[in-house]
């Protein structure tokens, strides 16, 4: 028979990857090299995962809530362009 107390722990676990599953959404994403850049509007905190721009590489940042609104753009500062769907 399994614990009540160890029960309890796998349903807060379940609970707690459920909601990280929801509001971890991948928000922008900038290919470099002239490619298109994703950007969005995040209801939360932006996170940055890893920055390469300096060199015209990638850049990739996650949102930790709800992602409002999603922009595509030719470049970093460029004009917008219909998204590509995933």
């Amino acid at each position: 028979m399994v614990s009540r107390k160890l029960l309890w722990v796998v349903v807060i676990l379940v609970i707690l990857v459920g909601i990280g599953a929801i509001l971890v959404n991948e928000c922008s994403y900038f290919g470099g090299m002239g490619a298109s850049m994703t950007a969005c509007s995040c209801s939360g905190s932006e996170v940055l995962l890893y920055d390469r721009t300096a060199s015209d590489g990638p850049r990739k940042t996650i949102c930790l809530g709800i992602v409002r609104s999603v922009d595509c753009h030719q470049g970093p500062g460029g004009p917008l362009i219909a998204c590509a769907e995933p």
